[in-house]
C-alpha cells in the first residue's frame, strides 16, 4: 500500500495587491479555500493542513473544519517559511517528517483531480507543466521534503528541490489570483465542472 500523502495549503500571504484575503474570496456562496479542500478530498487527499496568518486563522478554521489549521506568525518571511511552519505542525501530529507532501498555494487554483492523482503516483517530486511553463500544485518526495524543512531564510523552492515536470493538458493551469482583474478569471473558472 502506498504511503499517505500530506497536503499543505499555503494561505498565509497578506494579499496586498488583491486587496482582500485570497482564501476567503467568495465563489458560489463559499470561500475559495472551501472549494480547494473539497477538490482535494475528491482526489483522495484527506490529511490536509493549511498555513495561514493571524487575520485569517478563525475564518479558515470555520470554513474548513476537517483541516488542520496552522498559524504562520511571520508571513512576511515568505512562502518557504510558511511551508516550514506546516511541516513543523505535521511533525508534531505525525511524530516524524512526512515522506510525501503536496503543496497547494491558495492563489494557484487551476488544477483538477486528475492532475493531483498524476503527480502523486509517479514516486518522484514533480509539478504540472503546460504551454511552456510550470504550474501547481507541487508534489515533493521525502528527500525534497527534508531539504525544504532544513532550509533557512526565504530560499526559493526551485533552489531547494529537484522536481520533474509532468506535461498536462489543462487550460486553467496558469490561473493566478493576484489582482482584482484576476477575480474575473477565477469567477469564470469556478463555473467549470473541475472546480
Amino acid at each position: 500500500m502506498a504511503k499517505a500523502v500530506e497536503v499543505l495549503i499555503l494561505a498565509a500571504g497578506l494579499s496586498t495587491r488583491l486587496g482582500q484575503h485570497k482564501a476567503m474570496v467568495e465563489l458560489s456562496g463559499n470561500p475559495l479555500i472551501h472549494h480547494i479542500v473539497n477538490r482535494l478530498e475528491r482526489s483522495g487527499m484527506t490529511s490536509i493542513t493549511s498555513v495561514t496568518n493571524s487575520d485569517l486563522l478563525a475564518d479558515v478554521m470555520l470554513a474548513c473544519p476537517s483541516v488542520n489549521v496552522v498559524l504562520n506568525p511571520s508571513p512576511e518571511l515568505g512562502r518557504t517559511e510558511s511551508i516550514r511552519c506546516g511541516l513543523r505542525s505535521m511533525i508534531e501530529r505525525l511524530g516524524s517528517l512526512p515522506k510525501r507532501v503536496l503543496i497547494v498555494p491558495i492563489d494557484r487554483p487551476g488544477w483538477d483531480e486528475n492532475i493531483v492523482k498524476s503527480l502523486v503516483c509517479l514516486g518522484v517530486s514533480t509539478y504540472p507543466f503546460a504551454s511552456g511553463k510550470g504550474g501547481h500544485p507541487l508534489y515533493l518526495e521525502e528527500e525534497d521534503v527534508r531539504s525544504v524543512y532544513l532550509s533557512e531564510g526565504d530560499v526559493p523552492l526551485k533552489n531547494l528541490v529537484h522536481c520533474q515536470p509532468i506535461e498536462v493538458d489543462f487550460d486553467s493551469l496558469h490561473l493566478n489570483v493576484d489582482t482584482p482583474d484576476d477575480l474575473k478569471l477565477l469567477n469564470t473558472a469556478s463555473t467549470e465542472s473541475w472546480f
